[in-house]
């Protein structure tokens, strides 16, 4: 639940904007605004406090506290979009269908990337909690790995905020709702492609802290090894989604290397992360399979759903 000294700050404000508290008005005592809607001296000083650092009011210890401006400071039309990447090709599609289908709605879209590190999506879902927004969709940072923020997502969903997961939800969340890709089809999909074009011996590239990149490793083994074809351990390379500074293993060096070294042994590698790119002395094959839903269209209407009901069911969406 949200709060009582924001809620109150959001109803006080709404009178002022209304025009029950103009400009140069003074508001009711503390003891009084207490008493008008049912809470604590405690929870009005909150809510005053708020106003006074937004602007709204000029508030005096001990005397009467003075409407100075009107703010409509309200964000309940404000949909948060957090992604690990703005720029990652995948995210640029998803993020534009959401935002085209948001402003449909009437809902503002506001961006924001996680660089795929906790810490910085800490400090976005943190300042989440300071006011009430019109929702989240999140695509969790570093989703292959357990999040340190699955306290402040908690925090969100109990204020009976709407959030939309994109591919996976953290671990310890009570029923999230979550639109994901078939990440398990799709390196299935590709492992029996490599091998209905005959070739028997198949390597790959994927990523060790993306969710959904682990699903398609799993389809891509289960698939080379449903076809009684060897899988060579050494013929596979785990890589972050965006290594820190110092590290090489997305240089176009060091995997180039790990090409030269693989293809003595198989004879065609996949990639599960468009981004990647070598100097093209080894061919790197990539995926050409879409989606058989558009992923942003779908996220917004289980985001709609959820603000309506108060829940939505997970949908995955197949690749072809």
């Amino acid at each position: 639940m949200v709060p009582k000294y924001i809620r109150l700050k959001e109803i006080i404000n709404n009178e002022i904007l209304s025009g029950t508290y103009p400009i140069g008005a003074k508001l009711p005592t503390e003891l009084q605004l207490a008493a008008k809607y049912n809470v604590s001296r405690s929870t009005v000083r909150q809510a005053l406090s708020m106003l006074s650092d937004e602007g709204i009011i000029n508030k005096h210890w001990g005397s009467a506290n003075t409407v100075i401006s009107k703010s409509d400071t309200s964000k309940k039309n404000i949909v948060i979009i957090l992604v690990p990447f703005k720029n990652n090709p995948f995210y640029l599609s998803v993020i534009d269908s959401i935002t085209s289908n948001l402003l449909k709605e009437g809902l503002t879209p506001e961006i924001h990337e996680s660089k795929n590190q906790f810490s910085v999506e800490r400090e976005i879902l943190a300042s989440m909690l300071n006011d009430i927004y019109g929702g989240l969709i999140i695509a969790p940072a570093l989703s292959g790995r357990p999040s340190t923020n699955t306290d402040l997502l908690q925090l969100l969903l109990k204020r009976k905020t709407a959030v939309i997961f994109l591919n996976t939800a953290p671990i310890g969340l009570y029923n999230p709702t979550v639109i994901s890709t078939d990440g398990y089809g799709k390196g299935y999909q590709m492992a029996r492609y490599f091998i209905n074009s005959g070739h028997k011996k198949i390597g790959g590239i994927f990523l060790h802290d993306r969710q959904s990149s682990i699903k398609s490793f799993s389809g891509f083994v289960d698939a080379i090894r449903d076809a009684g074809l060897p899988i060579c351990d050494d013929c596979f390379l785990w890589i972050n989604s965006a290594d820190p500074a110092g590290c090489n293993s997305r240089s176009s060096a060091s995997i180039n290397r790990f090409l030269k070294n693989a293809y003595e042994t198989v004879s065609v590698i996949y990639s599960d992360d468009s981004t990647i790119n070598t100097d093209g002395s080894y061919p790197l094959y990539k995926s050409t399979l879409s989606t058989t839903k558009d992923v942003g269209k779908e996220a917004v209407k289980l985001f709609l759903e959820q603000k309506k009901n108060g829940n939505s069911i997970s949908v995955t969406i197949q690749y072809k």
